[in-house]
């Protein structure tokens, strides 16, 4: 069972630095150094305002750290030889180790999403399960563990349906001081659901095009600013869902899918509009127009006034005549 509190000993003490050892289950692995020079800076002229936390190894000296990774690492810059520590009252299990971590970095969000993503894979596999065979019960104790959100969890799990060769790209960027341009994790989270599509509707696309070829043509519109929100994504999506139900011909989804990947310029929103956005709107009229029946349908005449009634006939004759128009 995973502590709800953590629990301290009673007083701050010092620790040798020497008797400290990073936490190897710690996913946050970019230190970016405009960041440590400053908190130096902090620490030389007002001293270190919050301890960092750890806790004893069984059966060694050694002290562990559960938070204060980028502190301690200042400390050793400015060659301080001991640091003010909190400790826990026990060690934790490497779950509980995990779960303290998330619960203390989630709130400060320190973590890279691969970071979190990352540790997410750790904790599951400290439950004994694989991300394929999650149930939602088991998504449900990962958002206690975690204190992350169910929609957060799905998300970071989303990036393990990818090809590593993808993955590597992102973790590359997020471990440098300046991740790479347009290289936008949430890019995965939004591609995930047409990839998908592609992959049991026209696979033979990825015979030319790959996953990784798809998306770098993502990376490169984001970084260019032709996709100025990853909202825009979801163009794609809707259509080919519409191509998934037959409104829209294969052959035209992959042309459009092809120059996506070619031209720079072409948008998820350009080839919503070119293929099936007529065919989300007329299904858009026929949802509110059965809405209109049930509300005519369900109308008390003796209650309404010569006035409305008048009001009603004028309203639905101008439809009509609308209607008439655009369907000849």
């Amino acid at each position: 069972m995973l502590h709800d509190t953590i629990e301290y000993k009673e007083k701050i003490i010092d620790i040798p630095l020497s008797q400290i050892e990073v936490n190897t289950l710690n996913p946050r692995k970019r230190f970016v150094d405009t960041e440590g020079d400053t908190l130096i800076e902090s620490i030389l002229s007002k001293g270190l305002l919050n301890p960092i936390i750890v806790f004893k190894k069984s059966k060694s000296s050694k002290y562990v750290i559960l938070d204060g990774e980028r502190r301690f690492r200042a400390f050793q810059k400015i060659n301080e030889t001991v640091i003010p520590c909190h400790v826990l009252e026990k060690e934790p299990t490497e779950l509980e180790n995990l779960s303290l971590m998330f619960h203390i970095h989630n709130v400060r969000e320190e973590w890279t999403d691969f970071a979190i993503a990352q540790a997410l894979i750790k904790v599951i596999g400290e439950m004994g399960k694989k991300v394929s065979e999650l149930e939602r019960k088991d998504k449900l104790e990962l958002v206690k563990i975690t204190s992350l959100s169910e929609y957060k969890i799905n998300k970071y799990l989303v990036f393990y349906d990818y090809p590593q060769s993808v993955l590597d790209k992102f973790m590359h960027s997020e471990m440098q001081e300046e991740p790479d341009k347009g290289m936008d994790p949430d890019i995965l989270a939004e591609m995930h659901s047409p990839i998908k599509i592609i992959e049991q509707e026209i696979p033979q696309f990825l015979k030319k095009y790959s996953v990784d070829k798809i998306i770098d043509a993502c990376i490169k519109k984001k970084s260019k600013g032709v996709i100025t929100t990853n909202r825009d994504f979801r163009g794609l999506a809707k259509s080919l869902t519409a191509m998934k139900k037959g409104s829209v011909r294969k052959e035209v989804m992959i042309e459009k899918l092809t120059s996506f990947v070619k031209d720079v310029s072409v948008t998820p929103q350009s080839i919503f509009e070119d293929t099936s956005e007529t065919i989300y709107q007329v299904d858009s009229i026929i949802k509110k127009t059965d809405l209109l029946i049930k509300e005519i349908q369900n109308l008390n005449l003796n209650q309404v006034t010569k006035e409305e009634r008048s009001r009603m006939i004028q309203q639905l004759n101008s439809l009509t005549q609308l209607l008439k128009s655009k369907l000849k």
